[in-house]
């Protein structure tokens, strides 16, 4: 076998591994069990939608940790961390993160607006204030919601994305989430280069897999 022959085949096996990995995970994320769901993301932010932000997080924050003591980080790693990705800036609060699933919030105090990124996951947001305006690749024509209303994007879905000033919003997303970090941090990495954002950011997120993986042994007596 010559070189190219060697070459080839090296390429085919990888990308068999790659599609066997890839036929795993997928099986992986439809058969395991979620600590949240949509639904319930959704009827607890429009619960408190068209409240104060700050005020209507405040409960968000208080029923979750009811509902799910152990998976919400506590107040003292709660932290508004700057996101820049598909050419918009917002700010997010982590309040959940998992391999598979994050709870957090989502908003913009300045008008903003860019690509939403294409993603290996599901991700729905329930506007709490403001508005928020979506134009679906396909279409000619955008979409406006509003406190109350959520927005559901697909894995492999994109769109064009722009919030007003004062936009806030709870996010859930479920998935592979690390597949996600790509986008949420690209600008940061090669456009504004604030490494102190990606600083806050890895580590929050990695406090979550921390408390996560501590709420895991623990249901198995460690």
């Amino acid at each position: 076998m010559g070189t190219a022959g060697r070459r080839a085949l090296r390429a085919g096996l990888a990308l068999g591994a790659l599609a066997l990995v890839l036929q795993g995970l997928r099986g992986w994320l439809a058969s395991k069990r979620y600590e949240f769901t949509p639904a319930e993301i959704a009827q607890l932010a429009r619960h408190h939608a068209g409240l104060d932000h700050e005020l209507a997080f405040s409960k968000i924050i208080v029923e979750l940790r009811k509902k799910h003591p152990g998976h919400i980080l506590p107040d003292e790693d709660l932290q508004w961390v700057f996101v820049n990705a598909g050419g918009w800036m917002g700010s997010m609060c982590l309040l959940h993160a998992s391999l598979t699933e994050y709870v957090l919030l989502f908003g913009t105090a300045v008008d903003t607006g860019g690509h939403s990124g294409r993603y290996w996951a599901d991700i729905s947001d329930t506007v709490i204030s403001g508005t928020f305006r979506q134009w679906k690749e396909g279409t000619t024509r955008s979409e406006i919601y509003y406190p109350g209303d959520t927005i559901v994007h697909q894995a492999g879905e994109a769109t064009s994305v722009q919030w007003s000033a004062g936009t806030w919003m709870v996010e859930y997303g479920r998935g592979f989430i690390p597949s996600t970090l790509a986008f949420a941090l690209a600008d940061t990495l090669f456009s504004t280069q604030d490494f102190v954002t990606l600083f806050y950011t890895l580590r929050v997120y990695a406090k979550g897999l921390l408390l996560e993986a501590n709420a895991f042994f623990s249901t198995l007596g460690c």
